[in-house]
């Protein structure tokens, strides 16, 4: 998963993007291994998911790690309906990057960020892989992406 990461970092240098690589020696899989691994705030910690929709449409879905995407919320937001995660296959095949290192930018789709992301001053995202993360300010993702910025967070997670 190197070359993920090394693509990502090519992507940041290449956009003058202001944001640093974070590499780790074990496995940022889960929101628990991030916290034990990492040691940082769970509320600077986000996810981003990959969604498909018809004709191909590709919605990344951001909020922060402690919750979980509402699908209605995410398609009201998006304007894209019968939104389907997509399954990690699909989801590398889409955007070159794994789940469990999925950044927020650095492949095409609409993303739509959850308010509460923005709440911070700065979040950690994925990093290309799943020993990585890149930190990066809040202004700096809405710099960089065409971001929707509206609610699409329900229940917390477990």
């Amino acid at each position: 998963m190197i070359n993920e990461e090394e693509k990502l970092k090519k992507y940041i240098k290449e956009n003058s993007i202001r944001a640093e690589h974070l590499r780790f020696k074990e496995s940022l899989h889960s929101v628990q291994d991030t916290l034990r691994v990492t040691g940082f705030d769970l509320n600077h910690i986000t996810k981003t998911m990959i969604f498909k929709g018809p004709e191909g449409k590709v919605v990344a879905a951001m909020v922060p790690a402690k919750f979980r995407v509402s699908v209605s919320r995410l398609e009201e937001a998006s304007g894209v309906e019968k939104l389907e995660l997509t399954n990690p296959d699909e989801a590398y095949r889409i955007t070159g990057y794994p789940v469990g290192g999925m950044p927020c930018f650095g492949y095409n789709a609409i993303l739509v960020i959850d308010p509460k992301v923005l709440e911070k001053e700065y979040v950690y995202t994925g990093g290309g892989s799943e020993l990585s993360l890149v930190k990066i300010s809040t202004e700096e993702i809405k710099r960089i992406t065409k971001t929707i910025v509206q609610r699409i967070s329900g229940k917390k997670s477990n």
